[in-house]
């Protein structure tokens, strides 16, 4: 199994297994898309942003959510943020997954405003816990996950 690069500062790499993932369906990439998930595999975290109103967004789009424009460049993100919300997944929506309930999807408020979803590597969770995201392969696919740091 690979591992990719963690996203920010830190050095470490995360595999699936950290994050307890060992199956994927593999992501639907479009044009509006395709670049995130190429800078995700080079371990980089990139975020939309609205160069007219200063919003950062996601998921990636042709024109900004909250105002419109298309005048869009995409931004280095720290990978840090706040958990907003989470959910444990019980039942399997797909039957790779199957083997893998129960996990935890979280939904993190990036400190620079986009927010995005994961997988989280570590437990148990509380409102506006402080998370890194982590970049992990399962079988060559390159996804995003999160994990707990300290204040």
């Amino acid at each position: 199994m690979s591992t990719v690069n963690t996203i920010g500062s830190g050095s470490s790499s995360v595999s699936g297994g950290v994050v307890g993932q060992h199956a994927t369906v593999a992501p639907e990439t479009d044009p509006d898309t395709r670049w995130w998930w190429e800078a995700l595999g080079r371990g980089e975290l990139l975020v939309p942003h609205c160069t007219s109103c200063d919003g950062s967004f996601f998921p990636p789009t042709p024109a900004c959510p909250h105002c419109g424009s298309t005048a869009l460049d995409r931004r280095p993100s720290t990978g840090l943020g706040r958990i907003y919300s989470w959910i444990t997944v019980h039942i399997a929506q797909d039957p790779a997954f199957v083997g893998e309930v129960p996990y935890t999807v979280v939904a993190v408020h990036l400190d620079e405003g986009a927010r995005l979803f994961g997988r989280i590597a570590n437990g148990p969770l509380e409102d506006a816990d402080r998370v890194r995201a982590v970049p992990y392969s399962v079988d060559g696919t390159v996804l995003l996950g999160f994990e707990r740091v300290s204040e």
